[in-house]
């Protein structure tokens, strides 16, 4: 996932854009030179011609239509009680965030953009990373959740 605070739902200066390493695909940049998920441009359209609707890279999809740090901010919560209690170390915490960040954002954008709701993302997830009752399920599910409702309190409302 791209870290650079100023583009994450950012659609204003967004661009829709292609790269030779992903023929068929359409990314997001907002550089003209790099896409969102990393790969070099080689075609991008202006500003005013680029539309959420056209992306199709799932990565650059989530880092156009969702603010990815309040979803940050929100899994930062629940690492945090952790971490005050010595469960977690800090680079832990740092980088599970990331992981599950750069897990469930892009699978959020494709399920949205099918027509799935906020509660069959939220179900989906917790069948599948959190199904059990132990304590690293609840972790999981906890730090997940918390993911899941940053990007819904952060979509584009515009439809993509």
């Amino acid at each position: 996932m791209n870290t650079d605070d100023l583009r994450f739902g950012n659609l204003k200066h967004m661009q829709t854009a292609w790269s030779e390493r992903t023929p068929g695909v359409a990314h997001a940049s907002w550089s003209g030179h790099l896409t969102a998920c990393g790969v070099p441009v080689i075609k991008a359209k202006p500003v005013n011609d680029s539309h959420p609707r056209d992306i199709t890279c799932a990565e650059c999809g989530a880092t156009a239509v969702f603010d990815l740090n309040t979803a940050r901010g929100g899994a930062r919560a629940v690492t945090e009680k952790y971490e005050a209690r010595g469960a977690i170390t800090h680079s832990f915490a740092l980088s599970f965030r990331e992981e599950a960040l750069a897990a469930i954002a892009p699978k959020a954008f494709e399920m949205r953009r099918n027509g799935d709701s906020w509660n069959k993302i939220t179900t989906d997830f917790l069948m599948i990373a959190a199904p059990g009752e132990d304590g690293t399920s609840t972790f999981v599910g906890k730090v997940g959740l918390a993911v899941i409702e940053g990007l819904e309190k952060s979509e584009y409302q515009g439809g993509y």
